[in-house]
């Protein structure tokens, strides 16, 4: 269920650069800030860059503007990608082998979602689990940001029979989303 190595690696080398462009961009961190420095901040600092980036789609065609000789047309066209991303709450059901089953909590859409460099299970001893995510468009799959915040909410059994008979049905009919 992982992204293999390789795109992991290229997603972080297209994402990072992305968080500290925004860093600087909205102050969150110093202008004079190497990027080096940026990748050994904490988490939370990187969060509150990817919230900024959330929030203001306008960095990222700026971004895109300003790197433009630097970025291959592939490079680029995986960025503007991004902006087809769903942020929100999704019910990470189960995690197969391939990929993640998510559920979106607004659009009760069933997502296959590919683990960047850790398996869904090792975050979580349980399924299913709420939590807060962004996925995005990454190649021909679908892969989160990085960044999940878990709501410790209880399912009872009865609510998650109802969420994989759900799932049975959509895969039936084909109705898992793959891509975005």
């Amino acid at each position: 269920m992982l992204l293999p190595e390789s795109e992991y690696k290229e997603f972080l080398e297209l994402h990072m650069p992305l968080l500290y462009f925004v860093g600087q961009q909205t102050a969150i961190v110093s202008a004079a800030m190497d990027f080096q420095s940026f990748t050994q901040l904490d988490l939370k600092v990187k969060f509150k860059c990817r919230e900024a980036l959330l929030e203001n789609d306008q960095l990222l065609d700026d971004y895109l503007s300003r790197n433009a000789d630097r970025l291959t047309a592939e490079q680029a066209e995986l960025l503007k990608g991004f902006k087809r991303c769903i942020k929100g709450n999704f019910i990470i059901l189960k995690c197969l082998k391939n990929h993640a089953v998510f559920l979106g909590a607004e659009d009760n859409q069933f997502y296959a979602v590919k683990a960047l460099g850790t398996r869904f299970h090792e975050f979580f001893g349980n399924f299913p689990v709420l939590v807060s995510a962004n996925i995005l468009p990454f190649k021909d799959k679908i892969i989160y940001d990085g960044f999940l915040q878990s709501n410790s909410i209880y399912f009872e059994k009865e609510m998650t029979a109802t969420m994989n008979e759900n799932y049975k049905e959509a895969k039936k009919m084909k109705q898992i989303n793959t891509t975005l």
